[in-house]
């Protein structure tokens, strides 16, 4: 159980402070808390449960811990970051992309 709460820590002092980020159009990332809490609110009654919260995060958990071995390791930690890093310039490139076509439709017209 020390180990699940340290773990847990640990993600929550790399993920609290993107909530807090802006993005380069200055959108707060407050909905990605939304979504987060929507994940975890599985009854809809708009509050999470111990219940809720433990459900969501040894699921979490089981996903960070690669090898299944029971426990999750720093380079699992630092690997499940890295894809978090990708994924978002994925969405970025995806995002900037997108702006360039409605750009050039514009231009066009």
């Amino acid at each position: 159980m020390k180990k699940i709460l340290t773990i847990l820590l640990g993600f929550t002092l790399f993920a609290v402070p993107s909530l807090f980020s802006r993005d380069k159009d200055g959108q707060g990332k407050m909905m990605m808390a939304a979504d987060h809490f929507k994940k975890m609110d599985t009854d809809g009654d708009k509050k999470i449960s111990k219940e809720e919260w433990q459900k969501y995060h040894d699921g979490f958990f089981q996903e960070l811990d690669k090898d299944g071995d029971g426990s999750v390791s720093f380079d699992e930690l630092k690997e499940k970051r890295m894809d978090q890093k990708e994924k978002m310039k994925e969405k970025a490139k995806d995002k900037k992309k997108q702006g360039n076509q409605k750009k050039q439709t514009k231009d066009s017209e």
